[in-house]
This record gives C-alpha cells, sequence and structure tokens, in this order.
C-alpha cells in the first residue's frame, strides 16, 4: 500500500493562513484614511479630513497617502508611472511602523509598470481606473520566469507586468470595486499580427512572496494573464470580476504558479495553469466559458 507523504507545516504558514482566510470570510475590517496637506499627514492640530473606507483585509494601514499627493493627474492622458513609483517609496518606509496604503481617487490614471513593497495596500476608488500605458518604451522588459526558461510568447524575455513585486509579505490589492484596464486589444493586435519580440506582461504578478490578499476590483483587458502569484505562499483572492472578449489570446482569469497555501474565495474566474502547486482550494468560482477562463 502507498502511504501518503504528508508536509509539515510550521505554526507561522499556520497562523498566516488562518488570517487570510478569517479576513475572506468575516466582515469587512473598517479603515481610515486621514487627508491633508502633505502624504496623507495630519499637521498636528486634528483639522485633517477623515474618510472612511471599508474593506476585507487582514489589517489597517496606520499610514496613508493618496496619488495626487505625489504629482498623479487622473486625465487618461498624462503618464502616472513616476507618481505611483514615489508613492510606493515613500510609502516603503512604514514597513515596520504599521505599514502604508495608497489611495488611488476618482480619475483615469494612465501608468506603465511598477511595483509594490510589504506592508502595503493598494485602495482603488470605486470611480478610479488604473489605465495601463500604451507606450512600449514605459514596459520594462524582464528575464523569463526560471522555472519556464523562456517567455510564453517569444523566445527571449518578457515585458513587466502592470502591477508586480518580489519577495513582499502582507501585500493587499482592493478596493470599491475600482478598476484596472489593461488596454489589452493593443497587445492582443501585435500578438496576432506576430509583431512581439518579447512576451506580454500580466495585470498583476508577484512573485516570491508571502500574504497576498486581493478583492473587490474590476480588471478589463489585460494584455495576458490577469492575476499571477507565482514561487508564492498564503494567498487569498476573493470579489474580484474579470472582463475581456471570449477569444482574446491567453487572458486567463486567476494563474496560481508553484505556489502553495491558496484560497479562491467568492464568485470569481479561477483557471490553474499547469505548474506545481500545493494547498490550494477553488471554492465559489463562476466561468462564463471555459476558453477564456
Amino acid at each position: 500500500m502507498e502511504l501518503q507523504r504528508r508536509r509539515s507545516i510550521s505554526l507561522p504558514q499556520i497562523l498566516a493562513t488562518w488570517l487570510l482566510l478569517m479576513a475572506a470570510y468575516t466582515g469587512p475590517a473598517e479603515c481610515i484614511r486621514r487627508t491633508s496637506r502633505f502624504h496623507g499627514e495630519d499637521e498636528g492640530d486634528g483639522s485633517g479630513a477623515v474618510e472612511a473606507f471599508e474593506y476585507s483585509a487582514t489589517a489597517c494601514r496606520v499610514h496613508t497617502a493618496s496619488l495626487a499627493d505625489f504629482g498623479g493627474v487622473g486625465d487618461g492622458a498624462t503618464s502616472n508611472t513616476a507618481a505611483f513609483s514615489a508613492a510606493v517609496t515613500h510609502l516603503s518606509q512604514f514597513a515596520s511602523d504599521g505599514g502604508g496604503m495608497l489611495f488611488v481617487p476618482p480619475g483615469r490614471w494612465l501608468t506603465g509598470p511598477f511595483n509594490l513593497t510589504s506592508s502595503f495596500t493598494l485602495f482603488l476608488h470605486r470611480d478610479a481606473v488604473i489605465l495601463a500605458t500604451r507606450e512600449m518604451n514605459e514596459w520594462p522588459i524582464i528575464d523569463p520566469l526560471p522555472s519556464y526558461g523562456r517567455g510564453r510568447d517569444a523566445a527571449g524575455g518578457r515585458y513587466s507586468s502592470l502591477i508586480g513585486g518580489s519577495n513582499l509579505t502582507d501585500v493587499i490589492i482592493t478596493g470599491d470595486n475600482g478598476t484596472i484596464d489593461g488596454q489589452g486589444a493593443f497587445w492582443w493586435s501585435k500578438f496576432h499580427g506576430h509583431k512581439l519580440k518579447y512576451t506580454r506582461g500580466y495585470l498583476i504578478e508577484l512573485m516570491h512572496s508571502d500574504q497576498i490578499f486581493i478583492s473587490n476590483l474590476t480588471l478589463l483587458n489585460s494584455p495576458s494573464w490577469n492575476i499571477h502569484p507565482v514561487y508564492s505562499s498564503n494567498i487569498v483572492v476573493s470579489g474580484i470580476t474579470i472582463l475581456a472578449p471570449v477569444h482574446s489570446p491567453n487572458t486567463d482569469g486567476i494563474n496560481p504558479d508553484s505556489c502553495s497555501n491558496g484560497d479562491g474565495a467568492q464568485p470569481c474566474p479561477f483557471p490553474t495553469d499547469a505548474s506545481p502547486m500545493d494547498d490550494v482550494q477553488l471554492q465559489e468560482c463562476t466561468y462564463v466559458k471555459a476558453i477564456s477562463a
């Protein structure tokens, strides 16, 4: 008789998974964002306006800022790549001091790829759209994933994902059903016309990371895959709407790749691509068609 091999799980892993699952299934945590003159910090007289956001998460952040504080312009035409980068860099200093939250206000915020940081929340207002730029020179070229050895669309490297990060802990990407729009038609046309030298980027890719929570967003027209956690653990994806034409190429919903302790909770498209994984749960998922999952 063949005995099933059991994998030992440490106490920290158990606690991290428990916290993420509790966030998915319990009520929303109420988090407070203070709006004042500079980077969301009150001047000390208590005059800063208070605005409350409710969203499911493991914890609220102590420090907050708006993208507009860093020169962001939500007109759908001005590049905000530098503003996103500056905002994340500023908030990264608070990783050991209660963490930071970047608030994306109403508007259409054009940007190239940017990376997140640890102990960090990216929160999109319901009328906020993070709009991927079609300027290809704003998309850095990076190496293929080690487990792949080559790009998926071409033999060489690949374009960065729109929202990325590596070696992170405690990352939340959420909102009041705000939108991340990849403007994928631009990329799909080049893919079908065999005009790409490198593999298309994804909307969200987090690598070598732990405690990832993605919820309450609309993901629209990704250039390729939508959510790609890779070499990561303790992942919850909840309440995500993913939209793309049925025959758009490779716009998979959620592709956990070489991951462990993952949970696709609440209604969300959740396909799995060919990759080694462990302890991944799929629950209450809705698919329009298998070809577009």
